[in-house]
């Protein structure tokens, strides 16, 4: 069994990856931290890579924001190379959030992130899904954030939320 936490990037630390990890220790079970890069984001980055003979592609904010990675005419950005750039997403939020990340397994994968967040909580048996949130206001509340109803109402297991102050 496993605990899985599913990181989106954008906020380190990651309140989500701090509570995994103590539940993941508190179990004595491997602690899984996914980030999935949606499938629109990757298709920009094929297309981008896809172009002219020297392009430049300009990686998204959650993505390591200004860096630029050259790529050449005849290079392609296959599901793989998606994969490895969620991975380092991953490895970024545990890095920036734990001091010594001990028994932590960094995952990426391309895709609709709900699908493949509780696709990887169904390969890995994950006796806890851990997700983060933000704090709204009342609408906000009301409204939720689109991503997180959708993985609270569809998982087959418990949920928990890190949430942040923003």
């Amino acid at each position: 069994m496993t605990i899985l936490t599913a990181v989106d990037g954008e906020t380190i630390p990651s309140h989500a990856v701090e509570r995994g990890a103590e539940l993941a220790e508190a179990f004595d079970v491997e602690h899984v931290v996914l980030h999935v890069m949606p499938q629109d984001v990757f298709e920009e980055f094929r297309s981008a890579a896809g172009g002219g003979s020297s392009l430049t592609v300009t990686t998204p904010a959650s993505y390591g924001g200004a860096d630029q990675h050259p790529h050449e005419e005849t290079e392609e950005y296959t599901v793989d190379d998606g994969e490895r750039h969620a991975t380092g997403v991953a490895r970024d939020v545990v890095r920036g959030t734990l001091d010594g990340p001990s028994n932590t397994v960094l995952k990426g994968r391309v895709g609709e992130p709900v699908e493949e967040i509780l696709a990887e909580a169904d390969r890995r048996n994950a006796k806890y899904l851990v997700i983060g949130g933000r704090q709204r206001t009342p609408v906000g509340k009301a409204v939720f954030g689109s991503k997180t109803q959708s993985i609270l109402l569809e998982a087959d297991r418990p949920v928990v939320t890190g949430m942040s102050q923003e």
